[in-house]
């Protein structure tokens, strides 16, 4: 693989060139600091800038074109990366080579798309708007459906109420019904002025031809030198605290938030990744699987996510009514285990993490993945990873075990017919 950098004064270009995949991948994204205010709607801007264009008005005609683009797929995603917010416009194409096509056309696709939406007279198109507003609504709705979803944006919120970390990425249902097309319009405008924009490309292609076509085709005049901040620093509870929701789930819903105390970078990055798979982020021999499920049956699953960028782990599971003590005994069990791990265990879960990171590079987006961290956070090359988890020795994990604290404890439980 050859990865090249193109710079300019208003964005910047990041090719990746392999003959690996028959296919291409590129990501146009928008990166600022998260606006808590305007959370929903960068949500729903970034379906509707997706859905239908200036040139192609209606889903289908957008469908159409995608098909004589050789069944392309044009879709966004938006990520929280600590204080930071990313929207990315990803579009997967074949490669032109492969069908005799004229590469232009590909590239121009999603630029276009993004710059030329479907406007009237400075509003978004009402009909495309009403039914993406209608869809995201849905969306955010559904989460009620989802035990472990719910459990843990209810975590979140009880131990940081209206904070960065406790927001869910879609928005929420109040700031939804006060937009309308004329102010998603201004937002967009908006970002367009004041949000960085990095383009990444992946594929067998001729970069410098793939880079002078971006540069034609997208103009952009705003220069940008603020700076995204991507580290939270949330803190500890002196005392931990426990709270129970109730709702219609067939199981209860168990979660913990931990707090981890000032970390360093080798920590975050190294060791942090390496105790969460041995604790319950990898395979089903952790420590949560093994004291929950196999050893007493008291769940069918049960997980650890370590948010390295909020400082923090948090572990989820579900469990039968009745069993909510025993359950929070185990988890703490889990917990405290950690600083009792022998070298068969932390030698089992680096073979894990290095065959993780070996798979990524089978992935074109999960190759664009390592070089977005490479350039937004110094995320260093796989490799270089591969042999400092390696080095992650039992020592560390104590030292980082003793920065683990218990912030908060969630049970959502059953209403058993709305007596709670």
């Amino acid at each position: 693989m050859i990865y090249k950098e193109y710079k300019t004064d208003t964005y910047n270009i990041y090719t990746v060139k392999t003959n690996k995949f028959k296919t291409c991948h590129m990501e146009i994204i928008f990166r600022n600091n998260i606006d808590i205010e305007n959370i929903t709607k960068r949500s729903l801007l970034s379906l509707m800038l997706v859905e239908n264009t200036k040139f192609y008005k209606t889903k289908k005609e957008l469908m159409i074109k995608l098909e004589e683009l050789y069944n392309a797929y044009f879709y966004s995603v938006n990520n929280r990366i600590g204080k930071s917010i990313l929207t990315s416009f990803c579009f997967d194409f074949i490669n032109p080579d492969l069908v005799n096509e004229n590469i232009e056309e590909f590239i121009k696709f999603p630029i276009e798309s993004i710059m030329n939406p479907n406007i009237n007279i400075n509003e978004f198109d009402t009909n495309t708007f009403k039914y993406i507003k209608n869809r995201l609504k849905n969306d955010i709705e559904s989460i009620i459906e989802d035990p472990k979803k719910l459990s843990i944006q209810r975590l979140l919120q009880n131990m940081y109420p209206n904070k960065v970390s406790s927001i869910d990425i879609n928005g929420n249902i109040s700031d939804l019904e006060l937009i309308n097309e004329s102010n998603l319009y201004e937002y967009y405008l908006s970002m367009l002025d004041h949000d960085y924009i990095d383009i990444y490309i992946i594929g067998d292609l001729d970069m410098d031809k793939v880079s002078n076509i971006i540069k034609d085709n997208l103009k952009i005049n705003i220069f940008k030198n603020h700076k995204i901040d991507y580290i939270i620093d949330n803190e500890s509870r002196k005392k931990e605290k426990i709270i129970y929701e109730y709702n219609n789930f067939n199981q209860e819903n168990i979660c913990f938030g931990l707090n981890i105390d000032n970390m360093n970078d080798y920590e975050r990055n190294y060791v942090g990744y390496i105790y969460n798979m041995l604790l319950g982020g990898s395979s089903l021999d952790t420590k949560l699987y093994n004291n929950l499920r196999n050893d007493n049956s008291l769940c069918y699953n049960c997980s650890s996510i370590y948010q390295k960028f909020d400082n923090l782990i948090i572990i989820h599971t579900a469990i039968s009514e009745n069993n909510e003590s025993s359950a929070i005994k185990l988890i703490k069990k889990s917990i405290n285990d950690m600083k009792n791990i022998n070298e068969e265990e932390l030698n089992n879960v680096k073979k894990l993490a290095e065959t993780t990171l070996k798979m990524s590079l089978d992935n074109p987006s999960r190759i664009i993945d390592n070089y977005i961290f490479k350039n937004l956070y110094g995320l260093e090359p796989i490799e270089t990873r591969i042999n400092k988890y390696n080095k992650v020795n039992i020592e560390d994990i104590i030292n980082f075990h003793k920065k683990i604290k218990i912030n908060t404890i969630l049970c959502m439980k059953e209403d058993n017919n709305g007596k709670n």
